[in-house]
């Protein structure tokens, strides 16, 4: 059973983990107890997601603070949300970002992976040191719209995309983007394929996929069955209750916003059609009470045939 939103109380909302629904991992806070759990299921999950979005062997996985050390006052801070440290010391913050805030993801990216290296270079340690860091963000909307893969890799390199020294790599999953990967399963990279996972493993309409996905990976079959464990956790129900109540107030706010922004416009609009047209009567000889009278019609016949 796929999360409802159209409940009218939290009673209502929470009495769905007694029918077996799965909780929403696209929500912050069971994305974060998918991967974190004291358990070998959430463990293997978050050592398999991690393989396939670095697309490298990592023996072990040590979850570590998640917050950055300030390097100078007032230096902004950093709360990251899945910090990991692997065996050979490289770090990766692994996040989920449920709804477009409007502000610029890539920038925020950037200054994340920037942080994890200055972080973990230890003063003295030469530049061949400087470890190899990864920002691995999932993203419940689409970021870039003039491509349509799930998965994009970002690294700093040339104009004529020469590596410069694959040290900060920024990796952006797109969920949106995943529902034509949904029958290559087979084809598609790990990556794609947890992608479709996280998209889709709530929902009812799509246990088929879910069980092919389980089937090929172990992986994910941890992941399916770390989801369902945590899916009893009454707690982590009304978290999530609470965070899609956020986020219908915030997609609120925006629609009165551009509501009461296109209602202006329409409004300027018409008093500049008003000043327009009654000048163009003045130069004909009317008064200005003339001009103006004039306009008004016109503006409002002009209204009426649109």
């Amino acid at each position: 059973m796929r999360v409802h939103t159209n409940f009218i109380s939290e009673e209502e909302y929470l009495a769905q983990m007694k029918s077996g629904a799965l909780l929403n991992p696209r929500i912050d806070s069971t994305f974060k107890a998918l991967f974190t759990q004291p358990t070998e299921e959430s463990r293997n999950a978050l050592h398999s997601f991690l393989e396939a979005a670095t697309e490298r062997k990592i023996k072990t996985v040590e979850l570590t603070a998640n917050e950055a050390p300030a390097a100078f006052e007032n230096q902004r801070g950093v709360s990251y949300d899945i910090l990991c440290i692997f065996d050979d010391g490289k770090p990766a913050n692994l996040e989920m970002m449920a709804f477009n805030q409007q502000y610029n993801y890539g920038k925020r990216a950037e200054y994340q992976v920037a942080r994890l290296e200055t972080t973990y270079l230890k003063k003295g340690d030469t530049w061949e040191k400087a470890p190899k860091v990864y920002q691995i963000t999932v993203l419940d909307f689409v970021y870039d719209k003039k491509t349509d893969d799930a998965v994009s890799r970002y690294a700093m390199r040339t104009s004529d995309n020469r590596e410069l020294s694959n040290t900060l790599n920024v990796i952006f999953i797109e969920l949106p983007k995943v529902t034509r990967l949904e029958n290559s399963i087979e084809k598609n990279t790990a990556l794609e394929n947890w992608a479709i996972f996280l998209k889709e493993a709530d929902n009812p309409k799509k246990t088929g996929i879910i069980q092919k996905l389980t089937e090929t990976e172990a992986g994910l079959m941890n992941a399916k069955q770390s989801l369902s464990s945590i899916s009893t956790d009454r707690d982590l129900w009304v978290e999530q209750f609470r965070q899609e109540i956020h986020e219908r107030d915030y997609r609120s706010g925006i629609a009165a916003a551009e509501d009461r922004g296109h209602k202006q416009g329409l409004a300027e609009g018409e008093q500049k059609r008003n000043i327009i047209l009654a000048k163009k009567y003045m130069t004909m000889g009317h008064t200005a009470e003339e001009a103006a009278k004039f306009a008004e019609i016109d503006v409002k016949l002009l209204n009426e045939k649109n």
